[in-house]
């Protein structure tokens, strides 16, 4: 790679950083392109970037923003996930770990905090942005569904 090419590199990766609320680091041995494949498209929607990368590359790009804790993970070759849902991501990406074992999630940062391959996972576990409004809406429409049924019934005893 030229010096050019790595510079655009960076920049890129920099510029998808400004947007991320969160970054996630996972090491991909022993996939093959088909399986890769299945999990970039998984995380389309979700992330503005995921990509195989170097890691010197990845470490000057992030170093002087506040997912620089995240260069810590990266030790061997490694994908990074910048995400732009990140809660979904840790969904998407614990399925898949939990489907195909030569994936290892290392760990990342969300928020304010770094996390490990087990922070990731419990992460994973918690209702999603819409099964929240989703729970919310159907307890705020819950009591008045019920009146209706109850007013139904004894209207029908009356006549």
């Amino acid at each position: 790679m030229k010096r050019d090419e790595k510079s655009e590199l960076i920049s890129a990766l920099q510029s998808s950083l400004s947007d991320a609320n969160g970054v996630f680091v996972i090491e991909n041995h022993g996939l093959t392109v088909k399986e890769m494949e299945g999990l970039r498209k998984e995380l389309r929607p979700l992330v503005s970037l995921f990509k195989v990368v170097k890691n010197r590359l990845f470490k000057r790009a992030v170093a002087d923003t506040e997912f620089a804790p995240v260069s810590d993970l990266m030790k061997r070759p490694t994908a990074v996930a910048i995400a732009t849902d990140a809660l979904a991501v840790t969904k998407v990406l614990a399925k898949f770990a939990e489907a195909h074992p030569n994936i290892s999630i290392i760990g990342g940062k969300m928020d304010a905090d770094l996390l490990d391959a087990d922070g990731i996972l419990q992460l994973s576990k918690l209702p999603s942005l819409l099964e929240i409004r989703g729970t919310i809406a159907r307890i705020l429409v819950e009591p008045g569904s019920r009146l209706a049924r109850v007013s139904a019934e004894y209207g029908k005893k009356e006549s």
